[in-house]
This record gives C-alpha cells, structure tokens and sequence, in this order.
C-alpha cells in the first residue's frame, strides 16, 4: 500500500452541497422532535383542533380538508403507519365534529358521513406515502453511511461519529482510542486467486472486526484494504487486549485464502483528545508505518498526554502492502 497521510476533500458538486445545506438544517430539528414524542403529539393535537375550529368557522362554502393532512402526516413521520392511520379516524371524526356544529348549516347525516369518509380515504392514502418516504430516505441514509462491500460504516460516516466522540471527549475529559488497520500482503491474494478472492477478503474482515468489538465501537473502512476502529472510553491497555482479540479473528480469517496475510496496527490512545478528526488519523498512521517498517503482522502503539500534543508525520506514503 502506498498513500499519503494528507486525506484531501474532493470539490462538492454545487446541486449536492445544496442539498447537504438543507439537510443539516432540516435534520437537526427533526431530531430533536424524535427524541421528544410528547411535543410531536402536543403539535399534532393542536394542528387537529386548529383544523376543526377553521373548518368550522367557515362553514360549507370552503373544504379545508387539507389542513387535516398536515397532522396525519406528523404522526406517520415520527411515529409509523399504524398511529397515522389512528389519528386519520381522530381527524375524519374532527371533520364531522366541525360540520355538524357549524353554525346557521343543516347538513344531513349522509352528507357529513360521505365528507367524513372522503377525509378519512385522502388522510389514509397520506399516511401511506409518508411513511413509505421515511422508510426510503433512512434506507438511503444508511446506505450512503455504509460500506457497500464490508456493511461496516464508510469514511463518511466515520468522520461524523468520530467527530461527536471528539466533542464528547472534550467535553467530559474520556480517554479514547483511535486504530488503523492495513492488510499486509493483500495484492498476493488478488494476484494468485483474483479480485473475487480479494472482494470475499475484505468483506470477512470487516465483519470479523465488527463481531470482535463492542456495540459501541465503531469500525469504518477508509481505503481498499485499510480499516478504522475508534473505542470510546478505552485506555492504551484495554485496547491492546481488544486489537489483540482482532487480530486473532484476522488471522483466522485470512488463513482461509492459502497466502500469508496478515495486518499492521496503528494504536494512538488519546489522554488529551487533539484538534480534528484529520489529525487523529494522522496519528494512527504514525503508528500503522511504524508497524509496516518493522515487519508488519504487529501492533504499535501511541499515547498522547496533555503534554504531548503533537507527534511527528511521515511525509509522503507508507511501505507498499
């Protein structure tokens, strides 16, 4: 393997980095209404009753069935399909309620009934699309987070946990652990039984590396062969013993495609957490090269302490894997 430790962003395209701009504007407020359910059903309540009351007021000489919609389709979108189809009979209920009360208006029972129902049909069909558009944009979410070959997290992904994990350190003072992981001798298994093989390979270690961590840890891969482990809460002793269960799983793994692969390990234990994300991988690779040039198939470890704030970067590259 041979790359540099400067990782450079690719130019967003314009229509793209519109789009980014009004997600992270829109996400955060959706997110902190999920995390509170008793505000979405308060506003659902009073948009229901909002509804019914201008309805009401109007009389029969405007349909304002639409202004139903909009709560049935805040319950759908925080809460799924069946509590949006409950709150369609709550909101076809509200329409009958406002018709038959509407003042100086004698509407029979068939006509509020059939109007009822027409808001019952239209609020129903509303839940459906809702709930089938949530359901597609989290797929998409999580598929544009995931590594398409390994199911493990992607670059991108990783960046923004480890960015939150960053903050949190900060923030209370947590040691952590960030790791990189290079496969060596990976192009013998691409040569001698192909880019199939080599597929198979990476795949089986992500998912080895997934198996052998905690719920909390994350694992992302960040290159053709090159893996990322961040352990939250860990000590340089802890995660030792955790690479160390790792890096039994890998060899177990690789020795079912006959040549000798094996993998270098970059440890950086972080007493003080440093200033970017960039520099925390920076790091890890410090300790991954460290790891190549003696041999490789070892562990080599860093710990940054409040006094020690930076380590020395390689220039350009590593050995070739």
């Amino acid at each position: 393997m041979h790359r540099t430790t400067t990782r450079e962003r690719e130019p967003m395209p314009q229509s793209l980095s519109f789009d980014r701009n009004v997600d992270d504007l829109i996400e955060p407020v959706v997110s902190k209404l999920a995390a509170r359910p008793a505000i979405v059903i308060a506003i659902a309540i009073a948009a229901t009753v909002g509804a019914t009351l201008l309805d009401r007021a109007t009389g029969t000489q405007l349909s304002l069935a639409a202004l139903y919609l909009g709560p049935v389709a805040i319950i759908a979108w925080f809460f799924g399909r069946t509590p949006g189809r409950i709150w369609c009979v709550v909101v076809a209920g509200a329409s009958a309620l406002a018709e038959s009360t509407t003042p100086q208006v004698d509407l029979s029972q068939a006509i509020v009934i059939w109007n009822a129902t027409a808001v019952l049909m239209l609020s129903w069909v509303v839940v459906e699309v809702v709930t089938r558009l949530h359901r597609a944009i989290v797929t998409e979410r999580d598929l544009a987070r995931t590594d398409a070959l390994t199911g493990v997290a992607n670059t991108r992904a990783f960046k923004e946990l480890a960015a939150t994990e960053l903050e949190r350190a900060r923030r209370y003072g947590r040691t952590f652990t960030l790791a990189t992981l290079d496969l060596d001798n990976f192009k013998a298994v691409n040569d001698t039984l192909g880019h199939a093989a080599g597929d198979r390979l990476i795949h089986d270690v992500g998912q080895a590396i997934r198996r052998r961590l905690r719920r909390v840890d994350i694992v992302a891969r960040i290159g053709g062969d090159e893996f990322v482990v961040l352990l939250p809460e860990t000590t340089a002793a802890a995660a030792a013993v955790a690479l160390g269960h790792v890096q039994e799983s890998l060899q177990k793994v690789a020795e079912g495609y006959g040549p000798v692969v094996r993998a270098s390990y970059g440890s950086v234990t972080f007493v003080s957490p440093p200033g970017t994300v960039e520099e925390m991988l920076q790091l890890a690779d410090v300790a991954m090269y460290q790891a190549k040039n003696a041999g490789g198939d070892r562990i080599e470890s860093l710990t940054i302490s409040r006094e020690q704030k930076h380590a020395e970067i390689p220039p350009d590259g590593g050995p070739d894997a």
